[in-house]
């Protein structure tokens, strides 16, 4: 068998796995479709516990700025592609990667609000913005600049090429630790080897390493380390003290002095007391310890006294604005290469038809915020569409005769190649 001829047969193995997969994903879809039209549009006051569909326009306080335009919205998706070159002189567009992030939004009609958890939602949003970017020998050499923050960056900012090879990168990691946390949450879930707490720590971490999921996957550890080296508290009782001075305060530095040299007693088991100067001379130059300290404050359980639980709240402030390791923000490097990016936005103000499960708010703001929409533990079915009723029933219609049709010719054809080659047709 010729090279070309061993190509074009492993070609078509992988070609009838996609068609098979294409066809029974095209059922998947029908179902879906079946569920949405058989799903009646009420009005958001009446909803009912259970699978619901409902039109309104997006509402909310917080807004993110999405990647790509900085534009306000309730929710980004962007999808991240890398043009690979072959030796014709050619070449096609791979995906990279699909990074979604998103924040709760209300959904309001002219008979009420109800609150939206668009985690895990199906989108059917228009696409915005093509933005294509390379890197250069000056940029693919050098650590970025820390991408601004979205307090800092403002609507309609031009993003720079360099700014967006750092979110490249950024988008890259969150892809390839979400998919991990997948496969870990359902082997977890399975086996149940991991404490609950733990394990949701664990997997808000991969959701997202270089923001709040690091952070609080630190303060697991370290209150699992704690517990293990010192039960009964002791550093945690002297971080508190700390933190009831000033920073920089005689009173401040004395107690982070009391506090390092009981830590190193108790993490390196030894009775070696370390001088006062060097402690303080090492937290200077160090940032980082006083976000360690930070830290062990802010891992305390809720305090009864008043002035414990004001140091508690001012660590737990702390750490955040001075991160370190994993959650350290800006520290990514850019990628390299040629990369394509298509964004899509949830936006402030649009109208969204709205197909998912209705459930008790566990956190309601008052007494008309007691239902959530958010994806259903026993019905999978969860669409956010920017399309009206009937137009959201055509597009999944349409979509599930493709898949089924085109899933089936391709796997028929793929099959016929692979037994002409084999000899077998």
């Amino acid at each position: 068998m010729s090279q070309d001829d061993g190509r074009l047969l492993i070609g078509s193995i992988l070609g009838f796995g996609g068609g098979i997969y294409a066809f029974l994903k095209g059922f998947r879809q029908y179902r879906k479709y079946r569920v949405v039209a058989d799903t009646p549009t009420i009005r958001i006051r009446s909803v009912p516990m259970g699978l619901v569909q409902i039109r309104g326009e997006a509402r909310a306080e917080e807004t993110l700025l999405s990647p790509v335009t900085r534009t306000p919205c309730y929710l980004f998706k962007v999808e991240v592609e890398q043009w690979h070159s072959d030796s014709d002189g050619g070449g096609e567009w791979k995906h990279v990667a699909t990074d979604i992030q998103n924040v709760k939004f209300d959904l309001q009609d002219d008979s009420g609000n109800v609150l939206i958890d668009p985690h895990n939602a199906e989108l059917d949003l228009p696409a915005g913005n093509v933005r294509e970017v390379r890197s250069n020998s000056s940029v693919a050499n050098k650590s970025l600049s820390p991408q601004p923050s979205q307090s800092v960056a403002l609507h309609g900012t031009p993003v720079s090429e360099a700014e967006l090879l750092q979110y490249i990168e950024q988008a890259r990691v969150r892809h390839v630790t979400q998919m991990m946390g997948k496969g870990i949450s359902l082997v977890s879930q399975a086996v149940a080897p991991l404490r609950d707490q733990q394990r949701k720590s664990f997997l808000s971490m991969l959701a997202d390493p270089s923001g709040a999921g690091g952070e609080g996957f630190q303060t697991q550890i370290m209150k699992a380390m704690l517990a293990r080296r010192d039960p009964s508290g002791v550093t945690t009782r002297l971080a508190l003290e700390v933190w009831k001075h000033p920073q920089g305060t005689p009173e401040f530095e004395s107690a982070l002095v009391q506090l390092a040299q009981a830590y190193s007693r108790i993490m390196a088991s030894h009775n070696q007391t370390l001088d006062p100067s060097t402690i303080l001379t090492q937290a200077r130059q160090s940032p980082q310890a006083l976000t360690m300290v930070a830290m062990l404050a802010g891992s305390a359980e809720p305090q009864a006294d008043p002035e414990n639980e004001r140091a508690r709240q001012v660590g737990m402030a702390f750490a955040p604005d001075h991160p370190l390791g994993m959650s350290r923000r800006g520290t990514f490097s850019g990628a390299t290469g040629h990369y394509r990016m298509k964004e899509y936005c949830l936006l402030p103000g649009h109208t969204y038809d709205i197909t998912g499960t209705c459930a008790e708010n566990p956190h309601p703001r008052d007494e008309h915020d007691r239902n959530i929409i958010l994806k259903g533990a026993n019905e999978p079915t969860f669409l956010i569409s920017s399309r009206g009723g009937t137009e959201v029933q055509s597009w999944l219609w349409k979509q599930s005769l493709w898949l089924v049709l085109g899933g089936a010719a391709l796997a028929v054809v793929c099959l016929a190649i692979i037994l002409g080659k084999l000899g077998l047709l």
